[in-house]
């Protein structure tokens, strides 16, 4: 969306003001604006950038007061030379007129026939009708983003904006959409004007991805705070430049934050209106230590008082301290420093109104997880892996530093599977040419080979998830010169934008059927569009591998998730495998259970490095017994009774009855309706939900508010088509054209007034004048009939849609005094409420 270009004399309004009333710029101060506001005898200063000033539109039907005379006239035409032609026969220029209020002018214009297209006036009148459905009960801004509506995520979201300042922690179950509450959320507080400076910090590796959703779904337009783009702010500013001042709607990276703390400093002088925190679990601050850099880097900006969302997939039971330092960030008056966490536990009273914490079970569960061993029967190939194994532990009897980091590295490489042959250094010759066959005839590229083909023909998208660069590298190589595949690569030395670009190559139908990722894909990225996921090592840790599978198994996904791995014949690999398939690790997630499950690696790892270990049975059935009771503890914890209103699953039918079922219909035929009466450039290919449209040549006006002239979209009122196919616009709440449409029609003066008759419900005959009332977005329609009565059934009748009005037949026309009834009805309308639109009505019987 485009900023207006603001110039000494221009004319505006307050979009969240509206009593300032028009106002004119008086002068330009860098980033900017003086305006005058006369009807509330104010000047104010004003930032030049913000969405909140609307240019007032000087367009053909605009009532205008000259301002040496004091004449009040209307402009007729644009000219050529950009003066205006007036309907008194002069011409002038913009600087020589004042814009009236519309309301004042109606009355008058009614009363003189100066009537606006009947097909305007009832355009005016479904958009106000729009206007009040899409508030849907409450929920009216968390409906225009380009997701599924989902209950339990407006549930969370309307909880958490009903609070002021909105201080939230979402710590909703890896998967269920934390940061689309948090989307929902922000896009409430901006389009009720609570916030003008946001800024999103997120790990480096999402920060893009922030970017993208923002505009994607909820057409909300941010700036990465990055290196160059601070470099940017230095040249063009100077050094000490608040770059906050500049951009306004900022996403950054946690580890910018924390390598130049400077910026924490700038972001408080600035004042964050909204700040959001992704991966809020990385904030930390143990007892009695001022903070890590993380936690320095957020808590002055969190201390502000103002809105602040943290997104953590931490649940208490993993980690009590590390959750209420987070509550403490919230609310650092209910949780002082001297509190004991365990105490205020242990008291069983619920949480100040901050948190939310939804469970899949609460939401009635998600596809099931299918987990697809894949049995090596080629012992000799990995009886040579144990080989290495046991070289390895032989390296460790001495204890020089140098040494144990190469034991380390090769010992890392086994436990994943990954490539031995990158990680060994080249004075282990012997290890490498054996860890190189090992790698050119790994059994489990064999099985990849010979299924990603027919993965690919079937049109399956399949992640595949390494642990290593090297390994990365090896797989993709093979597929291409043995497979001739492509495949897409997502790993931590690509730049934020050449992942997003790789993903998205990986998304679209026609782009590759395979991607190969590091563990760097597996922390806030969705890939629930996948058929599979492919294990091609398997890391020791539960928690990884929980990451890993979270990035399928999440919510809008509507097929099983499949979790392809492998089980080695024999050694280390086939005890993990073999423990990990007892811990239910591919049937149900592990959420909470991080506590218990590091007992499992400890066991892991003591195997790895003592050549005498192994797992007895005892030991192993020790360790599941375990596992398998903590996460009943956790099914039955208190920690579920703590938070007030939970959601539950029994809430969804009410909260989606809300959402009203003929929203997106209304909205694409007052869109489609206003589009063409302005002119607008439509296309529609034949059997789609799909429209293009464009201001272009045929337009009736320059341009929209924050939509220039020359602009087009293509895009789709239907919010499925719209999930379903990214690369097209959403037509909905928020939307440039959409917002731009509304807008232009509450500043301009079209469709005000009209006169027309319509069918009487009493199958009576009569004459009227009908007010229409707009505040915010709900409307009210008041008409009085000929003998002065309020008529509560002619209101009701112009209220219902269609509007079935038809134009005055011209005989009737000269049989009424319609400017004496105007102005003698006009008298009786409340003087304290203006009106937005003004008709005169004949009201009569139904026709045979």
């Amino acid at each position: 969306m485009s900023e207006p270009s603001w110039n000494i004399g221009d004319y505006l309004t307050h979009r969240f003001n509206p009593e300032l009333g028009i106002g004119r710029v008086t002068a330009l101060e860098a980033r900017a604006l003086l305006v005058e506001f006369p009807r509330s005898g104010t000047t104010l200063r004003l930032a030049a950038n913000t969405d909140a000033l609307i240019p007032v539109d000087l367009s053909p039907g605009r009532p205008v007061r000259i301002t040496d005379t004091r004449e009040e006239t209307t402009i007729v035409a644009r000219l050529p030379d950009g003066t205006l032609r007036l309907a008194n026969g002069h011409t002038a220029s913009s600087q020589a007129l004042w814009p009236l209020e519309l309301e004042n002018a109606l009355l008058e214009r009614l009363a003189l026939g100066d009537l606006d297209d009947l097909e305007d006036f009832v355009t005016r009148l479904d958009i106000l009708h729009l206007l009040a459905l899409r508030e849907a009960d409450g929920l009216g801004s968390f409906l225009g983003g380009r997701v599924r509506l989902f209950p339990h995520q407006l549930h969370v979201a309307e909880r958490a904006s009903a609070s002021d300042p909105v201080r939230w922690l979402l710590a909703d179950e890896v998967g269920l959409g934390k940061t689309i509450e948090a989307a929902l959320i922000l896009n409430r507080l901006v389009h009720a004007g609570k916030i003008d400076r946001c800024l999103v910090v997120a790990p480096d590796a999402l920060t893009v991805q922030w970017l993208g959703e923002l505009w994607r779904k909820y057409h909300q337009v941010f700036t990465l705070l990055d290196a160059q783009r601070l470099a940017d702010v230095a040249r063009d500013f100077g050094p000490e430049f608040n770059p906050f001042d500049t951009h306004r709607r900022v996403v950054i990276a946690l580890e910018m934050l924390i390598d130049r703390p400077e910026l924490t400093d700038q972001a408080v002088r600035a004042g964050i209106d909204l700040l959001v925190v992704d991966e809020a679990q990385r904030l930390r601050r143990p007892p009695g230590h001022p903070g890590e850099p993380g936690w320095r880097a957020i808590a002055p900006i969190a201390a502000l008082g103002r809105h602040v969302l943290l997104l953590s997939a931490t649940p208490l039971e993993d980690d009590a301290h590390g959750f209420f330092r987070l509550l403490q960030l919230l609310r650092p008056q209910e949780f002082p420093e001297n509190i004991s966490f365990d105490a205020r536990l242990s008291l069983g009273t619920p949480l100040p109104p901050c948190t939310s914490s939804t469970r899949r079970a609460d939401i009635g569960g998600l596809p099931p997880r299918v987990g697809i061993p894949i049995t090596l029967d080629a012992p000799s190939k990995w009886q040579l892996r144990d080989g290495v194994e046991r070289v390895v532990r032989e390296m460790a009897a001495p204890h020089a530093i140098a040494q144990r980091q190469k034991i380390d590295r090769v010992r890392r490489a086994l436990a994943s599977g990954a490539a031995l042959s990158a990680v060994l250094g080249p004075d282990e010759r012997a290890l490498r040419q054996q860890a190189a066959a090992m790698d050119a005839s790994d059994p489990r590229l064999e099985w990849l080979l010979l299924q990603a083909p027919r993965w690919r023909d079937a049109r399956e998208k399949t992640l595949v998830f390494v642990a290593h660069r090297e390994t990365l590298e090896m797989l993709r190589t093979a597929l291409s010169h043995r497979a001739q595949l492509a495949t897409c690569a997502f790993h931590e030395d690509l730049s934020p934008a050449q992942r997003d670009t790789e993903v998205a190559r990986f998304r679209d139908d026609a782009g590759p059927s395979l991607l190969v990722s590091t563990e760097s894909g597996g922390e806030g990225r969705n890939f629930e569009f996948c058929r599979r996921l492919v294990l091609f090592d398997l890391p020791w840790k539960p928690s990884i591998v929980e990451q890993r599978i979270g990035r399928l198994d999440r919510i809008g996904r509507r097929i099983p998730v499949e979790i392809v791995y492998f089980r080695p014949p024999a050694g280390i690999g086939r005890e993990v495998v073999r423990l990990f398939e007892a811990l239910g690790l591919f049937r149900e997630p592990v959420a909470g259970l991080e506590p218990q499950l590091a007992h499992v690696e400890g066991a892991l790892e003591e195997i790895a490095l003592d050549p005498g270990a192994s797992f007895s049975e005892e030991r192993f059935t020790a360790l599941v017994a375990e596992a398998n009771a903590a996460r009943t503890r956790i099914r039955e914890a208190a920690y579920q009774q703590l938070h007030r209103d939970p959601y539950r699953s029994d809430m969804a039918a009410g909260i989606l009855a809300r959402v009203p079922a003929e929203l997106d219909s209304l909205n694409q035929e007052v869109v489609v309706t206003a589009s063409i009466g302005l002119g607008f450039t439509i296309e529609r290919p034949r059997g789609h939900q799909i429209f293009a449209i464009e201001l272009g040549s045929g337009a009736k006006v320059d341009g929209l508010p924050g939509v220039p002239g020359g602009s087009s979209y293509v895009g789709s009122f239907e919010r499925e088509e719209a999930v379903e196919h990214e690369t097209i616009d959403f037509f909905a709440s928020g939307h440039p054209l959409v917002e731009g449409i509304f807008a232009h029609f509450d500043e301009s003066a079209i469709g005000r007034v009209a006169r027309f008759e319509i069918e009487s419900a009493r199958n009576e005959h009569g004459e009227g004048l009908v007010a229409i009332y707009k505040e915010g977005p709900v409307f009210e329609v008041v008409a009085i009939d000929s003998a002065g009565q309020h008529r509560q059934d002619w209101a009701a009748t112009i209220r219902q849609r269609p509007l079935r009005a038809q134009r005055v037949a011209d005989e009737t026309n000269e049989s009424v005094d319609w400017a004496g009834l105007v102005r003698r009805l006009g008298k009786q309308l409340d003087a304290t409420r203006r009106p937005h639109a003004l008709a005169a009505i004949l009201m009569r019987p139904p026709r045979a």
